[in-house]
């Protein structure tokens, strides 16, 4: 095994600081630093068996706990690129994806906690020669024609998304993590998975998923960090005699998708604790932070992460919107797409999609480049709607998207606002835009809703947006 693969190295002195430390703990099971390096040289083992090469590409799939945490760095001993895929994923997407990127097999766990190296499942899926990558870990993400591809990530640029996140969150060692982020997604990796492997950070399991389990986790196992998404936030607030927060937990942190400025506010009014925002992307880790919080208050998801450059990039002079393009440089950076390459990733620099402005040092998220909306050769930026209409009574989401229009000629503004039913009438969405908004600009189809769908990750699901109807 060559000495040059600092995420086994890393571990390594970790275990022998102390192998007997828990490293995943729940309010009824442990798991040792020992006990997961052993499942990971026996994983190594069965790679090998199985004629997995170094530099091969293997899928892993695994829920949250020591198998997930055992498979990646049983591949990494065996200097096998891993690529992360949820493993909720149907098995027909699964195929879809191994067989565009190349892999030479997939590695399940169906087990947070595996008594043993039998509680793994070795397929090896390669009909040809499986593709080859130097990365560490391959993140999954999908190009603007909607097929697979990979995000190739070394190990140095994991390493060190988690020295610049740990510095500017203000975790240390002794923190304990509340880890229920899928391990396979981009936010878990960097918030969950690489503090441990790296620096032996203690996570927190819950025992099963209702929603009040993370908080009894919480309490029994005294995390002290809570990676969460707004989506759980939100649903806090719904629940109408919720837990109290427990003690231990110092600082709440929302990543994944946009925390509304409502929700930010009625959280820190009914728990007295403000919501950290956070702002990353696969191809780079963490851009921002908001240090402070109640940074979802003022509009911001803070200031750059330290080791971060973060710039805005103007728009030519006749594009359309508010705010410059978001340009990221990084130790943390990825190497670049897989299996294609894409200048938008590449020499430690990723060009978002995002729009941005600048507002007292912090960064203000305006819109995305591919979210504009053109009507009839005129350009809307539908955070600027959303804007407007966050403004009316009832509304307690928004979400605006461009639709097709009816004849073809182009696109029109869709408005999809959750709010309490019987609350709000499209007529009165319609009323409030006028005088408010430019005529283009007023949403053509209203359709209101209890809850903004979202996807397993949190995020808004844009495609329900599109088919529902007015």
């Amino acid at each position: 095994m060559r000495s040059t693969r600092p995420l086994v190295e890393a571990f390594r002195r970790v275990v022998a600081r102390d192998a007997a430390a828990p490293l995943i703990v729940s309010p009824t099971r442990s798991c040792s630093a020992g006990e997961i390096s052993d499942l990971a040289r026996a994983v190594e083992g069965r790679l090998f068996e199985k004629a997995i090469e170094p530099e091969h590409v293997v899928a892993l799939m695994a829920p949250n706990g020591a198998g997930f945490v055992a498979g990646l760095l049983g591949l990494r001993r065996r200097g096998v690129a891993a690529l992360l895929i949820d493993h909720r994923t149907p098995p027909r997407e699964v195929t879809r994806i191994v067989d565009r990127l190349g892999c030479g097999g997939v590695l399940r766990c169906p087990t947070a906690w595996p008594e043993g190296v039998d509680a793994f499942e070795l397929e090896t899926t390669a009909t040809g020669e499986p593709r080859r990558s130097e990365a560490a870990v391959i993140k999954l993400s999908s190009g603007s024609t909607g097929m697979p591809r990979g995000i190739a990530t070394g190990a140095e640029a994991l390493i060190a998304d988690d020295a610049q996140l740990s510095r500017s969150m203000d975790i240390d060692d002794t923190d304990r993590l509340l880890a229920t982020v899928p391990f396979s997604h981009s936010y878990g990796l960097s918030s969950l998975v690489l503090p441990l492997v790296a620096r032996g950070t203690v996570l927190v399991l819950p025992d099963s998923a209702t929603p009040f389990d993370p908080l009894l986790a919480a309490i029994d196992c005294a995390a002290t960090i809570f990676p969460t998404v707004p989506a759980y936030v939100a649903g806090l607030l719904r629940i109408g005699d919720p837990p109290p927060i427990p003690k231990s937990l110092r600082r709440i942190i929302t990543a994944g998708a946009p925390l509304a400025a409502e929700t930010a506010a009625r959280f820190r009014e009914r728990f007295d604790r403000s919501v950290h925002v956070f702002y990353g992307a696969s191809e780079c880790g963490g851009i921002c932070y908001d240090r402070e919080g109640g940074g979802a208050e003022r509009g911001t998801v803070g200031e750059p992460v330290e080791g971060v450059t973060v710039r805005i990039e103007e728009l030519d002079p006749d594009s359309p919107g508010e705010g410059g393009r978001v340009v990221v440089a990084s130790p943390s950076v990825a190497s670049g797409y897989f299996p294609e390459s894409d200048d938008k990733l590449s020499g430690g620099r990723y060009r978002t999609d995002d729009l941005a402005v600048w507002h007292d040092g912090s960064l203000a998220l305006v819109g995305r480049i591919n979210d504009i909306i053109n009507v009839k050769g005129r350009k809307v930026n539908p955070r600027e709607v959303e804007k407007i209409l966050a403004e009316l009574p009832t509304v307690e989401e928004v979400r605006v998207l461009g639709i097709a229009g009816p004849r073809s000629d182009g696109q029109r503004v869709r408005a999809v606002i959750a709010c309490r039913p019987g609350s709000l009438a499209a007529d009165e969405v319609l009323g409030w835009c006028r005088g408010r908004l430019s005529d283009y600009k007023i949403p053509r189809s209203v359709v209101l809703v209890e809850r903004i769908p979202r996807t397993d990750r949190g995020k808004v699901d844009v495609a329900a947006l599109a088919q529902l109807r007015s």
